[in-house]
């Protein structure tokens, strides 16, 4: 039954979501055809560093508009495949609560890494013409010595960073959602609320978990030196800290999504 829960979620907002990706890829290859690949590097003035700017800019809030996108697309069809009218047949089929549940996070992970996949191909293509790699080359010494690795280990790290996030933020939204629910006449307010909430905690305790561990201080300590390797050292320890973080953050809020739809929902 899981399986086939999780085939109705996928089709959920697919049309959406492959026009949505079309859209990115078919704007990156313009992108790159029309924009980048005509600009030469050699000798660069403040003209060209202002296009370069808007252009960028252009793209990232493209790819951030998709990011969003593609979080609408999970939340409602969490929401409205459990939480209204529609919901009433949901909860007539043959299927437990957890396995509503984990058919969402799955689809929702899916949606999730196919949306980073796609982003990460755009901005790899854009990046990846001979006059783009020619003059990062030049600039490639003096980023290493300021962040003490490589650029392209950096932009890595922030990948996976980015792609092990996927299920926290997909629990996340489905723990807002469902606590929404517990105010009947104001469920939607209450899912925005209990996100702005539970975000403003996680900052709190974040920083105070940092602060005890040291990593705060050492950040200071290296703003203040310039140190790289430290700089490097300081990066992957966060990093870490982060993925525990998440890891615990997910699981706590997984445990209250279950209890909640299994003790405390109630449709009428």
């Amino acid at each position: 039954m899981l399986g086939k829960l999780l085939k109705f979620d996928l089709k959920y907002g697919m049309k959406v979501f492959i026009l949505l990706h079309v859209i990115i890829v078919f704007a990156s290859v313009l992108g790159r055809l029309i924009f980048l690949d005509p600009l030469s590097f050699s000798n660069p003035d403040g003209a060209l560093v202002s296009q370069v700017v808007l252009f960028s800019s252009a793209i990232f809030f493209l790819l951030m508009a998709a990011c969003f996108c593609t979080w609408l697309i999970i939340a409602f069809r969490f929401y409205r495949n459990l939480f209204t009218g529609e919901g009433y047949l949901s909860w007539t089929l043959p299927a437990s609560g957890i396995q509503h549940l984990w058919a969402k996070i799955i689809s929702g992970c899916i949606w999730y890494l196919l949306n980073c996949f796609i982003e990460a191909g755009c901005v790899l293509f854009l990046v990846s013409g001979s006059n783009v790699t020619e003059a990062c080359s030049h600039i490639a010494p003096e980023v290493t010595a300021e962040l003490g690795i490589p650029l392209s280990t950096f932009a890595l790290v922030l990948f996976l960073l980015m792609l092990v996030s996927g299920p926290v933020s997909v629990i996340q939204t489905y723990f807002c959602v469902v606590i929404g629910q517990l105010f009947p006449a104001h469920r939607i307010l209450g899912a925005v609320a209990a996100y702005f909430v539970s975000s403003f905690v996680i900052q709190i305790l974040s920083f105070v978990l940092q602060m005890g561990t040291g990593l705060l201080p050492e950040a200071f300590f290296i703003a203040q030196t310039g140190s790289d390797t430290q700089f490097a050292t300081y990066f992957f320890a966060t990093i870490g800290f982060s993925c525990i973080m998440m890891f615990i953050i997910a699981i706590i809020q997984y445990c209250v999504i279950h209890y909640i739809m299994k003790e405390k929902i109630n449709l009428l």
